[in-house]
C-alpha cells in the first residue's frame, strides 16, 4: 500500500511539501510520493457558491487510473464545501482510496492574520493526516488531542494534537 499526494497549484515550497511526504510516511508507515496527475477540477466548481464540491473531487479522484491501489491526497488551494456545510477542510471516502484537503482555510491571511508558514505547515500535517486516516477507516475521534478529532474551526485545528491517540494508530495498522 502506498500514497500519492496530488498537488494541484500549491502554493508551497518543495521542502514544505518534502516536510508534509516525510510526516505521512511516519505516522501511516507506508510509502509516500507526491506527483501531479491529469485531472480537470472545473466541473466540481459550484458558481453559485464560488467553492469547489469536495464530493465531486473526490469521485474524480477516484476516476483515476492506477496500476496499484494506492491511496490518492489531492492539496489544493481552492475553497472547498459539502452540500450541508458552508465550508469544510477536506473531504475522504471513509475506508476508501481518495481524500481531499484544502489550503484555503488554512492560511492566516483567510482571517485577516500576517501569514505564519509554520502555523499553516503544522495546520496542513494535521488535515492530511486526519483525512488519509478516513481511508484507512477511522471515524472522528473522542479524545480532544487525537488528530482524528473533528475540527468545524480552524481554531479546533490548532487546539487538537498532530498524533493518531494509541486507539486510533492501532487500528491504521491493523487496516494496513
Amino acid at each position: 500500500m502506498s500514497v500519492l499526494v496530488v498537488p494541484i497549484d500549491l502554493q508551497l515550497t518543495g521542502a514544505q511539501l518534502a516536510v508534509l511526504i516525510e510526516r505521512l510516511r511516519r505516522v501511516f508507515a507506508v510509502a509516500v510520493d507526491a506527483r501531479p496527475i491529469e485531472l480537470d477540477i472545473s466541473s466540481a466548481f459550484d458558481r453559485l457558491r464560488g467553492q469547489y464540491d469536495a464530493m465531486r473531487l473526490l469521485h474524480l479522484l477516484v476516476a483515476v487510473k492506477s496500476p496499484t491501489q494506492e491511496k490518492l491526497l489531492l492539496l489544493l488551494e481552492q475553497d472547498l464545501f459539502i452540500p450541508v456545510l458552508s465550508y469544510i477542510f477536506g473531504q475522504a471516502q471513509l475506508g476508501g482510496r481518495a481524500a481531499v484537503v484544502s489550503m484555503y482555510r488554512l492560511r492566516n491571511e483567510r482571517y485577516g492574520l500576517p501569514a505564519d508558514d509554520a502555523l499553516l505547515l503544522g495546520r496542513l500535517e494535521k488535515e492530511a493526516v486526519h483525512e488519509l486516516g478516513h481511508t484507512f477507516g477511522l471515524i472522528h475521534c473522542a479524545d480532544a488531542r487525537c488528530v482524528m478529532h473533528a475540527s468545524t474551526y480552524v481554531e479546533e485545528i490548532d487546539f487538537k494534537g498532530d498524533a493518531l491517540c494509541a486507539d486510533c494508530l492501532t487500528r491504521v495498522r491493523r487496516a494496513r
